[in-house]
């Protein structure tokens, strides 16, 4: 970075300057330096923002829409850990029955309150249950701390993913987000729907194969 380059030259000359008692237009020279350096930083990391370096996007793919209140629910299912309730699910297809993979909207309707950094866990535990390794794993758990909230008694987060494998998350209603990758639609939804799935008892209960 030239800027950068620059800065540091100056930053060379500053501290010789400060020794002789720099003048004022050396102090203004030092100061609008370090004006442009801040500027580039900002600038690249709007830039990483754009190419999706981060992991995460903002904008929902064109043929993924919420779906909860349209598609018919193929099953439900709560998820109790010992004494505690935690969410209730719901999974949603076109047809109304689960074809082994998307497109489907799988819901989590909160029961008590969990933090972001929980959920993150929770998710970095299941994949590593399944043996799940991926590269991008660790950017996308990093991403995902980044993109849900908290969540309280009474908040649904809901996941879609298209035919393709784009996929989104909607927070109460509203989206919220997405992660870049082709592979995370599949991963993340196989916590609850793959075979594999650290909890089978509440995916039987998703795809309709066992009465709530």
């Amino acid at each position: 970075m030239e800027l950068t380059a620059a800065a540091a030259l100056l930053g060379k000359s500053a501290a010789l300057a400060f020794r002789m008692k720099p003048s004022p237009f050396t102090l203004c020279c030092l100061f609008l330096a370090s004006v442009c350096v801040q500027a580039s930083e900002l600038g690249e990391a709007i830039a990483a923002e754009k190419t999706g370096t981060t992991g995460a996007i903002a904008s929902p793919s064109p043929s993924l829409t919420l779906s909860v209140d349209i598609w018919p629910q193929v099953g439900t299912a709560r998820l109790k850990v010992l004494f505690w309730q935690v969410y209730d699910s719901a999974l949603y297809t076109p047809s109304g029955q689960w074809e082994e993979g998307p497109p489907y909207q799988l819901s989590l309707s909160y029961l008590r309150d969990i933090p972001v950094h929980q959920l993150v866990e929770e998710t970095e535990k299941a994949w590593r249950q399944q043996g799940v390794s991926h590269d991008q794993q660790a950017l996308w758990l990093q991403a995902l701390g980044t993109l849900w909230p908290d969540v309280s008694a009474g908040d649904t987060l809901v996941l879609g993913v298209d035919m393709v494998g784009n996929n989104g998350f909607w927070f109460n209603g509203e989206f919220i987000g997405a992660i870049d990758h082709p592979d995370f639609g599949r991963l993340f939804g196989g916590i609850w729907l793959s075979e594999d799935s650290p909890r089978p008892a509440l995916r039987a209960q998703l795809i309709g194969l066992d009465g709530p």
